[in-house]
């Protein structure tokens, strides 16, 4: 009886660390969790130039194969430099005050979440992420675009 004693704690650690898995034979009740939701985010490009006073649009795609109601899903944008992170975007809508140059741009039904920014400046410079929030509450974060924006140069 101790082997079985030690394969069903084994089993119950094994569940506890890898809470996605939905079918386990051992105990039927757990044949009825629903599946867990997966998401695909993709930032494109990895990195984008500018001059200041130019508009960049960093783009943003997210599919996910059990085909949630796109809209119901939440995005976040942010940027990360030197400074640490800042949130731009939550919800689907631009949280930074007093500025109407950020803005989402995409169309959340057709999984587009791209975000425009206009008139950059050298203070835009950073790594920008796309994070998107299923139903289910799991998060899934782009890799990231690396935003370099330059001074116009002086004619």
């Amino acid at each position: 009886l101790p082997s079985s004693s030690n394969s069903r704690s084994h089993s119950l650690c094994w569940l506890e660390e890898n809470a996605a898995v939905t079918h386990v034979t051992a105990r039927p009740s757990l044949l009825t969790t629903p599946e867990p939701w997966h998401l695909l985010v993709i930032q494109t490009p990895a990195k984008e130039k500018a001059k200041e006073g130019e508009t960049v649009v960093l783009n943003c795609r997210f599919h996910s194969p059990q085909r949630p109601f796109l809209t119901d899903l939440m995005v976040k944008w942010y940027k990360e430099d030197e400074k640490g992170q800042m949130d731009l975007l939550e919800n689907n809508v631009t949280i930074l005050p007093n500025n109407s140059r950020v803005f989402m741009s995409g169309d959340l039904s057709q999984g587009d979440a791209s975000l425009v920014i206009l008139n950059v400046t050298t203070s835009d410079h950073g790594i920008y992420f796309c994070e998107v929030t299923l139903p289910d509450g799991k998060v899934v974060t782009g890799d990231g675009t690396k935003g370099i924006y330059n001074q116009k140069k002086k004619e």
